[in-house]
């Protein structure tokens, strides 16, 4: 269990895991795949700026996709999550969740 608990502080002190804004983002992509940044920016009540920023870290570490789609109507920028991004947050979650169910005697 010492190895989970190191391997856990270890992924909180990254740019990615040591933000609940970063893992909050990357839980709701996880549950949709994409999202363009007006429903995301709608979904968790930031600033425009703040997000972006977020976005960037997200991205700079490979966890996310950022891109321009043309539409019909407008330009959006879609936010998708990695594969990358996808296994590095259930392996976040699996080592909380053994975690917090370790034997505490």
């Amino acid at each position: 269990m010492a190895e989970e608990f190191k391997e856990l502080m270890q992924m909180m002190r990254s740019p990615v895991f040591s933000n609940s804004v970063r893992v909050g983002i990357l839980l709701i992509l996880l549950g949709v795949d994409r999202l363009t940044f007006t429903d995301l920016l709608k979904s968790i009540d930031l600033s425009k700026s703040s997000l972006y920023s977020h976005l960037k870290v997200l991205q700079d570490n490979g966890m996310i996709i950022v891109k321009d789609v043309f539409t019909i109507s407008r330009p959006r920028t879609m936010i998708q999550i990695t594969p990358k991004g996808k296994t590095a947050l259930q392996k976040y979650l699996e080592l909380i969740e053994k975690y917090s169910k370790r034997d505490s005697t």
